[in-house]
């Protein structure tokens, strides 16, 4: 008979709790969304043709909310509190503006009185660099700030992500699987567990949303995805995380660049964009990797599964330089970002001007059609 730890059998539950409560609710979901005509509609900067129902969101939602009420029984209510009640906050905001849009600063506001909630009273921010840049511990004056505008790029940078079938997903997956084993490997496994009810989550979605996608996640879902990715790093940036018994603790500033360097890279290009134009840097455009990538070519499946495999990559070469100076290795990560998105822009220029000019109308010879 195998024993299994009963850790590891709650985060396993929880896991199939939760993408056995989205694959079921999704269906349901569509009807409603299509009776109610909560469509996300198509328009000249959006990639799909047809009007689709973006209500996602509610049953990724309620995946995580009884996956993790039923199965965390390592977390006390104190600390479960201050972590559902900023996840709600969130999630109405994202619901709300699926079915009437909301302006842009005050989404913003909003994600900042809910990261608020989980920093004061739940105690949770950034208190230490680790030694970026012979940075350590950090005054709390500095500390709480920052912890906010980290939160903040987290949650807007997956919800810019969210541009093609499947995308945001196949990303969600990447980091909460990494968050997940790392966490396990650690042995933190409120945090585990976690991360892995958000993969369940993810994965009962994407089922439905995969290229061609019947439904998407909307803002209800991608909000809320990115403000548990914000909690996770937060909370993994403070755990001692080792591969092996008695070797050194992983330098997790780099690492969790490396996990979330996808939706963050793609977010600071497109704001410097936007903002070399004059432009607001929540204004909308086609200048995401994604559109890149289509540009290339790619369709929506293969946008989804190469840019995950870019997060894995760089989620691989974070690993690979754990025993390097830290400060050494987030800069390779950054330098090594940099260097593909120019590499990318480069090859969608080149691609641009390939394109053959349509051909020219044969002048008429008037004297012949006389």
């Amino acid at each position: 008979m195998i024993y299994v730890e009963p850790s590891t059998l709650n985060i396993l539950m929880a896991f199939l709790t939760a993408f056995t409560i989205a694959f079921l609710a999704v269906p349901p979901v569509i009807r409603v969304s299509s009776i109610r005509r909560i469509f996300d509609e198509p328009d000249e900067r959006k990639q799909h043709k047809n009007s689709i129902p973006s209500l996602g969101g509610v049953a990724m939602f309620a995946a995580i909310f009884f996956s993790i009420i039923f199965w965390a029984q390592d977390i006390n209510f104190e600390q479960l509190r201050w972590m559902i009640l900023p996840l709600f906050i969130i999630f109405m905001q994202g619901l709300k503006d699926d079915i009437v849009a909301i302006h842009a600063v005050k989404k913003l506001i909003g994600q900042l009185i809910a990261t608020a909630i989980m920093v004061f009273w739940g105690g949770l921010y950034i208190d230490d660099l680790q030694g970026i840049l012979g940075i350590g511990p950090i005054p709390a004056y500095v500390s709480i700030p920052f912890t906010l505008f980290t939160v903040a790029v987290i949650i807007n940078s997956f919800n810019l992500i969210d541009g093609v079938d499947g995308l945001a997903g196949t990303i969600g997956v990447v980091t909460t699987v990494t968050f997940g084993t790392l966490f396990f490997l650690g042995q933190h496994y409120s945090l585990a567990l976690i991360s892995f009810t958000i993969t369940g989550a993810l994965l009962g979605f994407l089922w439905y949303n995969f290229s061609p996608a019947k439904i998407f996640m909307g803002d209800g879902g991608s909000l809320v995805i990115g403000m548990v990715l914000g909690i996770l790093c937060i909370r993994f940036l403070d755990a001692e995380i080792r591969l092996e018994d008695g070797g050194p603790a992983l330098p997790t500033p780099p690492i969790a660049l490396a996990i979330l360097i996808v939706p963050l890279t793609d977010t600071l290009r497109v704001f410097m964009i936007r903002m070399s134009q004059g432009k607001s840097p929540f204004s909308p455009d086609r200048n995401h990797l994604h559109h890149v990538l289509l540009r290339l070519g790619f369709n929506h499946r293969q946008v989804a599964l190469t840019l995950g495999g870019i997060n894995l990559a760089f989620i691989m070469l974070a690993l690979l330089l754990r025993n390097v100076d830290i400060t050494v290795a987030t800069l390779v990560i950054i330098g090594t970002s940099v260097t593909a998105c120019v590499v990318l822009q480069r090859l969608s220029s080149r691609k641009k001007l390939d394109v053959p000019a349509p051909a020219m109308p044969k002048p008429v010879n008037v004297e012949q059609t006389a």
